[in-house]
């Protein structure tokens, strides 16, 4: 069974938030590279918003700051999570369907 992309952001972020609690700097800095690497920045305001959070996040890390990026990055990933729960909901998918 594979994941699907949304799901793949989701471990991203449990990866990021990994690196924030054992306070490595690479690890956490590698996550948000693979974070920006993914946004679609043809979907204009959102986008360039989440890469400037991202990037205040790698210059925070630089300075390693972790509790502030992992409290940015556990509420994102709480966001992004309702988003995958939602779009997997059995009524969207039938929707889709049809």
């Amino acid at each position: 069974m594979s994941m699907s992309p949304a799901q793949l952001v989701l471990k991203v972020y449990d990866y990021a938030i990994l690196g924030c609690k054992l306070k490595d700097s690479r690890k956490v800095s590698k996550a948000l590279i693979e974070l920006i690497s993914a946004l679609k920045f043809e979907h204009g305001e959102i986008s360039l918003g989440m890469f400037k959070l991202y990037q205040y996040c790698m210059d925070i890390v630089k300075k390693n700051q972790f509790d502030e990026v992992m409290e940015i990055l556990s509420e994102l990933r709480k966001t992004w999570l309702v988003v995958v729960k939602e779009n997997q909901s059995p009524k969207k998918n039938m929707a889709k369907a049809l």
